[in-house]
């Protein structure tokens, strides 16, 4: 069993302190989730002197639950130390050197499978404008069997957004932390879920390229999109966050995309995942207790099959904080409510978890929930 030992801290200080007291275990690895404000390059450095490799990503919002209660903190830090054995795991930072998403995808793929003959991997992503979608691709490409991949987008509350991925002594703006475990050591599992349902007539996406979408229904995207939401350039793109798109994709499966920006001139749309051209899809409605209510079904329904675990990691939407305010503690309260166990996490900008049969990908407004246990 993985022994913990989890808190909150508000400044930097409060966290280098409270990862120097004595345990009752020898921390072997920290998950350290925090806010830019705190000088996350600064705590990397002053990380090293602690000798513990640390998981480290910024967050628009810190999530952290025991004993039954749950807390979303904002411009602080939550961190998590573990006793894992330390032949069980590996962390790595990469910096992407201006490499293509999928090669750099790769070369994770390969230093995990170099490590471990069934690796899982939990990463968190630095730099909105990477394509996470190419970037898993790399990574399953790469390995020789199918690899759990879990985690998601660094989080940051900023505009614009300048997050931050660590591990002690470096951190990056541009690449990705890396944890990669063992998997016939550590069991890595989950489940995604939104709760988000769609509604009216299915509409098709007749051009897109990666994650601009130029026509739907062979009409500009921006003007069908501008439509439906009754808005006009200068409120599509706040109020854009609360209206996701329901995707079903030619491989049949369903997914929801957000939008990230658009091109004014064009008439176009970029989302925060790809949206292959084909693919049909709806509006969905906004947040609301349904939404919550499924997406706690979905957390019961996974936990009836899977009850154990040692610790719990949630990535969950920025937009589910923003859209759905304290009703958000509901979700994470359901999530430790049913494992009864240490639960840290972050709200971040783009989600990664299983979408279908040994796939992983790119989710928006949803929750991504890791299931760790020692087998």
């Amino acid at each position: 069993m993985i022994q913990t030992s989890c808190f909150i801290a508000h400044s930097p200080d409060e966290l280098l302190e409270g990862m120097s007291q004595k345990k009752a275990f020898a921390p072997t690895l920290a998950f350290v989730f925090g806010a830019v404000k705190l000088g996350l390059p600064d705590i990397a450095r002053r990380l090293g002197s602690l000798d513990i490799p640390v998981f480290g990503s910024s967050s628009a919002g810190e999530i952290f639950a025991r004993s039954g209660e749950s807390q979303v903190s904002e411009q602080s830090s939550v961190c998590c130390l573990l006793d894992i054995p330390t032949d069980y795991f590996s962390v790595a930072l990469f910096d992407r050197n201006n490499e293509e998403a999928v090669e750099f995808g790769q070369r994770i793929g390969k230093w995990g499978a170099g490590r471990f003959s069934h690796p899982a991997f939990i990463i968190s992503i630095a730099n909105l404008d990477n394509n996470g979608e190419e970037m898993i691709r790399g990574i399953e490409k790469a390995c020789p069997v199918p690899a759990p991949i879990f985690g998601g987008f660094a989080g940051d509350t900023n505009v614009p957004k300048r997050p931050v991925v660590f591990t002690n002594n470096r951190f990056v703006t541009d690449g990705v932390v890396v944890l990669v475990v063992d998997f016939d050591k550590v069991s890595v599992h989950g489940v995604t879920t939104s709760g988000w349902t769609g509604i009216g007539v299915d509409l098709v996406i007749t051009s897109s390229k990666d994650r601009i979408v130029y026509t739907i229904n062979d009409r500009p995207a921006l003007d069908v999109v501008e439509e439906y939401l009754t808005v006009t350039d200068d409120e599509i793109l706040p109020l854009a966050i609360n209206f996701p798109l329901l995707v079903k994709r030619p491989d049949g499966i369903q997914i929801l995309r957000t939008i990230f920006a658009a091109d004014f001139s064009a008439r176009s749309v970029r989302f925060a995942g790809n949206i292959p051209q084909g693919s049909k899809t709806m509006f969905s409605s906004s947040f609301g207790r349904n939404t919550t209510a499924t997406a706690i079904r979905d957390l019961e329904t996974y936990h009836s099959l899977n009850k154990n675990a040692d610790l719990l990691l949630m990535f969950s939407c920025l937009a589910r904080l923003k859209s759905s305010g304290p009703r958000v503690n509901e979700e994470i309260a359901a999530a430790y409510n049913l494992w009864k166990c240490p639960l840290v996490g972050l709200f971040c900008c783009g989600e990664i978890g299983p979408v279908g049969a040994d796939t992983s990908d790119i989710c928006n407004e949803s929750i991504s929930l890791v299931i760790l246990q020692v087998k």
